[in-house]
């Protein structure tokens, strides 16, 4: 019953939507010069007589055709626009929606003031520029950039910040040109103003490098966000603060400065209701932009992951989170030859995390079960900065320097409950670390001619980690795995450190031979070297634990030639490349020291059809090398939880991967139509693979080289399309992994496929309510031998955006979750309300608001998840209900 009237619901926004749409009609046309050849690009605008505002617009398509639809009633003037040709004007009030019309663009003597009509159009392109006028997509009730971004055409902004154009990620964000804190999405979208935003501009294959624009390709895509000439030379931004009952508070400040030569932004921010703007991931995620040498060549060193044992929380998986970041980001070109850049970013976050989880272990005994009960804290302190010179004495000479650093402190307490068949296990454990790394990188690009360009590149980095193990429990630990002494309560202590040091060295000559074809010989060289110490002790015991005694030394050196061809053949991009590695490594451990010598050629390569200049389908082909890191040759235990050993192994050898990747992207202005998809297949030779020994739920983790091969297939396909004031989409996401293990030394084949699909609808009412209709399905199914399950998630979604009256806004969204476990037959139900009421006057800086998280109070959300040993179930508690007030100025 509840079910069906949701149901019904849905169906009465869809014909609302559905309604609203018949009230227009469409007008359509080709754009075309003096000799009759169509004019792809052109833009076409009609402006409502009545209110002098644009009423819908269009770009035409290769033929030169146009579609735009208009609401019946009004006059138009239509208008039509395109660089190097007069403009042309037509008042229309009737016309018919079947019936195609004709337009015919005269060459213009001189493009001197056709310029600044075309800057005011709403979406213009040039080459690989598409710039949009957010002003004929904004309705002036967004607050940051990501709002804005959302009422684009071919754009896509997720909870995380992340952006997509046209399905492709965007990988930097400048603000006027310069770097906004490194290129970060996240920090851009929820934090620049939206008021402030004039256009946004699409920067295709971006490359600030200006000698070898052009000579690869990565196909960098960036967004550079052009502000008001209001927002110039003068500071901007806003300030929050608020409260609410149970203590809750929040605090925030934006302040931003742009001037031609210095711009400074200012980021600072305190709360406990969830507001994560910067966030444990982003520590893990952020690079400083400096990026290693050898992994273009085909080369990759395994490290274990920064946030091994380390819970990441967010608002779907924790009940309490408090945050506090402050973050500065610099600008200055004291001339056209010198540029500064930096940023400095200092954040701090304590959250809770409880969970009950079901832990089915792939073992082949009859009691494979476990129940968990966990509550988590975890406490993140961090600091990241960056400093970059850059010299460009002329446009075919660029020399950058760029120094970045990051450091943290991380602790994760967790108080554990084990119930196994008759066996109930009270754990306390502690995580904690203060890992550190340094790197530093020169560049120097140089074109002396029209066909020769050279380029060195140095990059040094220093990372050090001191992960500790702090296990105390009521029970004797590793029954069955390691003898331990008697004692009323035991408490285990693993302590490691491990240090890492990288220097690279990459030289790089390219030869254009002619306009469509260059050549690129490239030598290179890396020394990899790791350090490891780590040990066990029991306190309270005098035992002695040297099976845990590791003192190692890992270095790999990596030398390597490669070749690379780039040719432009009609509407085809080819480049093939081969790369010959000369590897060598050593391996000592407690005086015990192995040599390993080998060749390896890496193939790679490069193909893009451009069917049509808004149609291209890219194929990617690459050979990579996989090389183990420290910490898997260790052949010392390492106590990694309550119920796990693990030992290294010293004969690995390094794994072998070929990728093929295929994308598709096809966007159309004239039927409103995108349509975005992405194959991506991994064949693993070699891969590194898990033995586990099992003893009861203890287990014993060592490595070996798989001999069958592990593959992995997963995809995505996005459709949107969009009518006048419905926006539709609708996509789906596929993964397989087929991964070889040994469990209890018998070979087993984990296989693992998850898809989901969703839809959207999003249509705009009367001008005052936006109202948004999601759905997902997300299907998991597990496979290990015997052992499988499927686990089910629907999720109807719905938002609404209303401007009630004069400025005041309520903002609400409502999702609905429906868990089912399908072999144990049990069905989760779960659903969350936000309500935000806010009410900024007219030309007024100041905005009154008030929030409402969770107002349905639900406390736990389901998850599942796989691994290579187990599957798990969890129930997640997640932050009750709770309120603020929060008053907002805008500076």
């Amino acid at each position: 019953m509840l079910f069906s009237k949701r149901l019904l619901l849905f169906a009465f926004f869809i014909g609302l939507a559905l309604s609203a749409y018949g009230q227009s009609k469409p007008l359509i046309g080709q754009v075309l010069d003096s000799l009759n050849r169509p004019i792809p690009y052109a833009n076409v605008v009609a402006i409502n007589q009545s209110t002098q505002k644009i009423g819908g617009f269009g770009i035409t398509n290769a033929e030169g055709r146009f579609k735009i639809t208009l609401a019946e009633g009004p006059s138009y003037l239509l208008r039509v626009s395109f660089v190097g040709y007069v403009q042309f004007e037509s008042n229309i009030s009737e016309w018919d929606p079947g019936k195609s019309l004709n337009v015919t663009l005269q060459q213009a003597d001189t493009e001197l003031g056709l310029v600044e009509v075309v800057s005011e159009l709403p979406v213009t392109m040039k080459g690989d520029t598409l710039t949009y006028k957010t002003d004929a997509f904004t309705t002036g009730t967004e607050r940051k950039l990501e709002h804005v971004l959302e009422k684009l055409p071919g754009f896509q902004v997720d909870e995380n910040g992340e952006v997509k154009v046209q399905g492709k990620k965007v990988d930097k964000v400048l603000v006027d040109g310069k770097t906004f804190f490194d290129g970060d999405t996240k920090l851009a979208t929820k934090n620049l103003p939206a008021n402030a935003v004039d256009r946004v501009q699409v920067l295709k294959n971006f490359n600030e490098v200006s000698p070898i624009r052009g000579l690869d390709t990565n196909e960098t895509l960036a967004l550079n966000i052009q502000l008001k000439e209001g927002k110039k030379n003068l500071v901007f931004g806003d300030l929050t603060g608020g409260a609410g009952p149970e203590e809750r508070y929040l605090g925030h400040v934006n302040a931003f400065y742009y001037a031609p030569k210095l711009n400074v932004n200012l980021i600072g921010g305190s709360n406990n209701v969830g507001e994560q703007t910067f966030t444990l991931q982003d520590y893990f995620r952020f690079s400083g932009g400096i990026s290693g040498l050898s992994s273009r060549s085909g080369s990759r060193v395994q490290l274990n992951s920064e946030d091994l044992g380390i819970p990441l929380a967010n608002r779907t998986n924790a009940f309490d989170l408090q945050s506090t970041l402050g973050a500065l980001n610099l600008n200055y070109s004291p001339s056209k030859k010198w540029r500064h850049s930096g940023f400095l970013i200092a954040s701090t976050s304590a959250n809770q995390l409880g969970s009950n989880s079901l832990r089915t272990y792939l073992n082949s005994g009859e009691d494979t079960q476990e129940q968990l009960n966990s509550s988590s804290f975890v406490e993140n302190k961090s600091g990241l900065a960056k400093y970059a010179l850059t010299y460009t004495p002329k446009e075919e000479t660029y020399l950058k320097y760029s120094l970045f650093g990051k450091l943290s402190e991380i602790s994760n307490s967790n108080d554990l409950n084990s119930n196994f068949g008759e066996i109930n296990q009270r754990i306390d454990s502690r995580n904690t670390r203060t890992p550190y790394a340094l790197q530093q990188k020169l560049e120097w690009y140089h074109a002396p001619s029209e066909r020769h360009v050279f380029s060195t590149e140095l990059n040094w980095e220093s990372k050090f980690s001191d992960p500790l193990f702090d296990l105390n429990t009521n029970l004797k630990p590793l029954l069955g795995l390691y003898p331990i002494a008697d004692a009323e309560t035991y408490r285990l202590l693993q302590s490691q450190e491990i240090t890492t040091n990288t220097w690279e060295a990459a030289f790089n000559y390219y030869y254009i031979l002619n306009p469509t074809n260059h050549l690129n010989w490239t030598l290179g060289y890396q020394n990899f070297s790791q350090n490891l110490i780590g040990q066990l002790e029991q306190v309270g015991s005098e035992e002695t634990f040297s099976d845990f005694e590791n003192e190692n030394e890992f270095g790999l050196q990596d030398g390597y030639v490669g070749m690379t061809w780039k040719t432009k053949w009609n509407k085809w991009v080819i480049s093939p490349t081969l790369n010959l590695h000369q590897y060598a490594w050593r391996d000592l451990q407690l005086d015990n020291e192995q040599n390993f010598n080998k060749l390896l050629l890496l193939p790679s390569l490069y193909a893009k059809w451009n069917i049509r200049s808004n149609k291209s389908l890219t194929y990617r082909y690459l050979t990579e090398a996989n090389f183990m890191d420290i910490q898997k040759l260790a052949r010392g235990f390492v106590l990694q939880d309550y119920n796990a050993l693990f030992q290294g192994n010293r004969i690995l050898e390094n794994g072998l991967f070929t990728t093929h990747n295929l994308n598709y992207s096809h966007y159309d202005f004239f039927s409103g139509l995108s349509v975005f998809g992405n194959l991506n297949y991994i064949r693993k030779r070699d891969d590194i693979i898990t033995n586990t020994d099992f003893a009861g739920i203890n287990r014993l983790l060592s490595l070996v080289n798989a001999t069958p091969v592990n593959e992995s297939l997963n995809g995505d396909i996005r459709v949107d399309k969009s009518l006048n004031k419905l926006k539709f989409e609708v996509g789906g996401k596929w993964n397989s992994f087929s991964t070889n293990l040994l469990l209890n030394d018998s070979p087993v084949r984990n296989q693992q496929f998850s898809q989901t699909y969703d839809t959207r609808l999003t249509s705009t009412f009367f001008k005052v309510l936006e109202v948004d209709l999601a759905y997902s399905f997300t299907s998991n199914v597990y496979n290990s031998g015997p052992i499988e399950n499927t686990f089910i998630t629907h999720s109807p979604k719905v938002k609404i955006d209303l401007d009630i009256y004069k400025g005041l806004k309520l903002n609400a969204d409502y999702t609905y979750n429906t868990y089912l476990n399908k072999v144990s037959q049990t069905q989760s139900d779960f659903d969350f309300l936000n309500a935000f009421l806010s009410y900024q006057g007219p030309k007024s800086p100041w905005e009154l608001k008030l929030s409402v998280w969770n107002i349905l109070d639900t406390r736990s959300i389901r998850r599942d998840s796989f691994s290579e040993n187990l599957i798990s179930t969890f129930s997640y508690l997640v932050q009750p209900r709770y309120a603020l007030i929060t008053v907002k100025f805008d500076i």
